[in-house]
Order: C-alpha cells, then structure tokens, then sequence
C-alpha cells in the first residue's frame, strides 16, 4: 500500500492544494487560470476536479485520494443462512442424495 501513497497523494496533494488557492484567487498564487495548472502538471480540467470533489468528500484526508476497493463486498451476494437451510431440508426431504 505503500507504493500508491506514494504515487497518487504526494502528486496530488500540492495540485489540489494550489487549485484551491488559484479557484479562490489567494495570492500569492503561482497559476492565474486553472487551466494553466492543468497544462503545468500534465492533466485534464476534469480529472482535476474529480480528485478535488473525492478530496473534499474525504474531509480533506491524504488517504481519500486513494481508490476505493472495487467489486462486491463480502458476503454481499451470499445465500441467506435461512433459504440454505430451506433448500436442504427440501433435498433432504425429498431424497436427492447430492447435497
């Protein structure tokens, strides 16, 4: 986990941190447009504000920046343990010796 610290909030902390000040016009600033910062660091207006947006949505923590985990949670798409007893109480019953 180390190394996507690294990469993602080192890179992106000083950005968002200056287009705040650009957006909010507080000098001194290095940028007077954002779009000239977006050209300066290589990165699209709209890449900028979604790492913005998930900054400010994380209360401004390094750590929100990272990626979210992606796919199903676990156990999320499990049988609920009363069903599974039905369906094998059902198999049992009904003399199916596969389960």
């Amino acid at each position: 986990m180390q190394y996507p610290y690294q990469v993602i909030v080192k890179r992106w902390l000083p950005i968002l941190r200056e287009y705040e000040r650009t957006k909010n016009k507080i000098l001194p600033r290095q940028f007077k447009f954002v779009k000239n910062l977006c050209a300066a660091h290589s990165i699209s207006g709209k890449e900028l504000v979604r790492y913005y947006r998930k900054w400010i949505e994380g209360g401004r923590l390094p750590e929100s920046l990272l990626p979210k985990k992606r796919g199903a949670r676990p156990g999320s798409r499990r049988t609920p343990k009363e069903v599974e007893r039905n369906v094998i109480k059902a198999y049992r019953r009904f003399g199916s010796n596969r389960v």
